[in-house]
């Protein structure tokens, strides 16, 4: 599952439409307007973003505008090092938008790059101290590098901002979990499934009443997805539930679609060492997990467990 600030790629796009108005009003060609209202096409709006930087007729904020709005389309098409070339020409042009410094760290964070992610998250915070999704996007990367105090840090500055964000609940949850905190992830978690219902957070709060003892954590997740468990991550919530096996759970993670199947094989390996974890078997966790670790997309939650369940396992 992409963390809750990949998200921010939409959001990003949301605030490309808004930039984009300013452009249409102070300077505005046939290019210009598609670049920022072509919507779900990030081919044809790279194209028209392209012609009006090119044109010559855009300059200063205008024309950092544009060029956010088509880092924004490179970052939907997967192509984060053109993203980041056009976030960078922006902030050159236009040095204290907070939207492009945090557009920029969910670019670093999705090609793996924590430290790059940070700094820029950093940058939007200041600019912006009252964006809780710039802390959180920031604490996610302190968990993906071990640093669970910082993460909770943050993640508490996101929820004093809004305090009802699921994303935010979900990920003070995960840290409580990989820290050891089960009790108070358990908390967490249940708070983020009352906000929002869904699979995942499911799944984690699983995890952490397992990891805490929780002699209900079957029938919990029985309860919580029995409406909602006929797609994926359906098959792994049922091997949880003891109603299927591992075979399983692996073959529903194939998909025609190779972008999908990579991410579906990413959780598939995730939860299932975590299942294997939960029965002793250590030795087959491990080999699950360093799968994930190889395939994972970088901005995928499962990413950030498998290092962190890789820190506690191969601890001296």
């Amino acid at each position: 599952m992409k963390s809750g600030t990949t998200g921010t790629i939409a959001a990003g796009l949301a605030a490309a439409i808004f930039l984009g108005a300013a452009v249409s009003h102070a300077q505005s060609t046939p290019d210009s307007e598609r670049c920022v209202s072509i919507t779900g096409n990030p081919d044809l709006a790279i194209h028209h973003c392209t012609r009006a930087i090119e044109s010559g007729k855009f300059s200063g904020e205008p024309l950092a505008r544009l060029y956010f709005n088509r880092g924004v389309e490179w970052a939907a098409k997967g192509d984060f090092d053109r993203a980041i070339a056009d976030y960078d020409a922006a902030i050159k042009l236009q040095p204290r938008s907070a939207d492009t410094h945090f557009n920029r760290a969910t670019a670093w964070a999705s090609k793996g790059d924590p430290d790059r992610a940070i700094a820029d998250y950093d940058a939007a915070i200041k600019l912006d101290p009252k964006e809780p999704a710039a802390y959180g996007g920031r604490a996610v990367e302190w968990a993906v590098k071990g640093d669970y105090a910082r993460a909770i840090a943050d993640y508490d500055a996101a929820i004093k901002l809004e305090p009802k964000s699921s994303s935010a609940l979900l990920g003070r949850g995960r840290a409580r979990l990989y820290g050891g905190d089960f009790q108070r992830a358990v908390l967490d978690l249940e708070q983020a499934m009352k906000s929002e219902p869904n699979e995942y957070t499911a799944l984690w709060l699983y995890l952490a009443r397992k990891r805490g003892g929780g002699a209900d954590a079957e029938e919990a997740l029985d309860r919580d997805t029995r409406a909602t468990r006929s797609g994926w991550p359906g098959p792994v919530i049922v091997l949880y539930l003891g109603r299927t096996d591992a075979a399983s759970v692996l073959a529903a993670s194939t998909d025609p679609d190779a972008n999908r199947q990579r991410e579906q094989r990413c959780e598939a390996n995730f939860y299932l060492a975590h299942w294997h974890l939960l029965r002793n078997e250590r030795e087959r966790a491990l080999a699950l997990l360093k799968e994930a670790q190889d395939g994972c997309p970088k901005d995928f939650l499962e990413y950030e467990g498998t290092l962190a369940e890789l820190r506690r396992l191969q601890k001296p």
